[in-house]
């Protein structure tokens, strides 16, 4: 199955999180359907984090990932919108 045939998932979770932590974002990745692998990353809050956020999260779903995010950021503040 290609990329583009599956539809991804993008889900958002605003929760209080320490005040180091600007999200959690798991990628889940596909192989032939099913789930190949799955990358967390915590990200820091720092200086400009938000600047191309949406843009990535963006290319992981493109590229055929599930994107989960955690943050106490609202979805629309982050640059990410249902729409994309």
């Amino acid at each position: 199955m290609k990329p583009d045939e599956r539809q991804r998932v993008l889900y958002v979770s605003e929760r209080e999180l320490p005040p180091e932590i600007f999200a959690v974002l798991r990628l889940t990745w596909y192989r032939d359907g099913k789930p190949h692998r799955i990358d967390e990353v915590i990200l820091e809050e720092e200086e400009g984090i938000q600047d191309g956020f949406s843009k990535v999260v963006v290319e992981a779903l493109k590229t055929g990932a599930d994107v989960s995010i955690l943050t106490e950021y609202n979805a629309a503040s982050l640059g990410i919108y249902v729409d994309q």
